[in-house]
């Protein structure tokens, strides 16, 4: 490679190596230099398999121990790339030093025009974006546990207080008692249809149950669930059932007298 072209490759933050047709390492930038310098060996010395000279499909195929298997799948891929089957590889792999976590992405790429072929390797620290994803992932699994704790407080309540005790119609829920007077506005300020909505959700059914049942969409009842919400106050469907249930005895106790 001409002196410029070297310039451009170490001025990119990333590891790069250029490989031959058969895989030989015949170009490295400064970072891949980098790397090497910041993961000696344990006597100290640079790991000569990452020099140039070498030949790196040969370095990822007698790869053992937990890293095997992605240095296989990282020769199948060169070798892809190298033989024209594929036109680029990549691939995410853990890459962890004694003291931190690592991950990578690993990507492979033709040279233009090269004849015979030689193909660009480039691994990107990806560690940062890696352990915010694993973040987001393990606080969405939160949710997710804690949407059904939801549902299962929901349902316990429900068993609770009997088989009859959300059979409530929408006109059952406008007849509070006199001195839930300022919960019985609340409830007045809902409209037919987001009475049949909130009438199910006491019930426990689910939001496409009952689109099914009032022939909506799911959208649909969102929306309605979200007017509900806002209009009464609440926040989940547990401090909704804990508001309607309150009061239910004394509706049932009214509709019987």
């Amino acid at each position: 490679m001409q002196p410029r072209a070297n310039r451009v490759l170490d001025a990119i933050d990333a590891n790069i190596a250029v490989l031959d047709s058969n895989g030989l390492i015949v170009s490295i930038n400064k970072g891949w230099r980098d790397f090497a310098a910041e993961n000696r060996l344990a006597d100290g010395s640079l790991p000569r398999q990452v020099e140039v000279g070498v030949n790196y499909l040969d370095v990822c195929s007698v790869a053992d121990g937990e890293s095997s298997d992605n240095s296989m799948r990282i020769f199948d891929g060169i070798k892809a790339v190298l033989d024209d089957k594929k036109k680029a590889f990549s691939h995410e792999y853990p890459c962890h030093s004694p003291d931190r976590q690592r991950w990578f992405l690993m990507k492979v790429k033709a040279l233009p025009r090269s004849k015979p072929r030689e193909v660009v390797v480039i691994h990107i620290d990806i560690t940062d974006r890696y352990l915010a994803e694993l973040q987001l992932r393990n606080k969405q699994q939160e949710l997710n546990m804690a949407l059904l704790q939801l549902q299962e407080l929901a349902e316990r309540i429900k068993d609770s207080l009997g088989p009859q005790s959300f059979s409530m119609s929408p006109n059952a829920l406008m007849n509070l008692p006199q001195n839930t007077q300022g919960q019985s506005d609340l409830l007045q300020s809902l409209s037919a249809r987001e009475l049949e909505v909130l009438s199910a959700l006491v019930r426990g059914e689910r939001n496409s149950a009952i689109a099914a049942r009032l022939q909506l969409s799911r959208n649909s009842v969102s929306t309605y669930r979200s007017r509900v919400f806002d209009k009464l106050k609440v926040e989940s469907n547990a401090q909704l059932v804990a508001l309607i249930s309150s009061h239910e005895p004394r509706i049932r106790s009214r509709r019987s007298a």
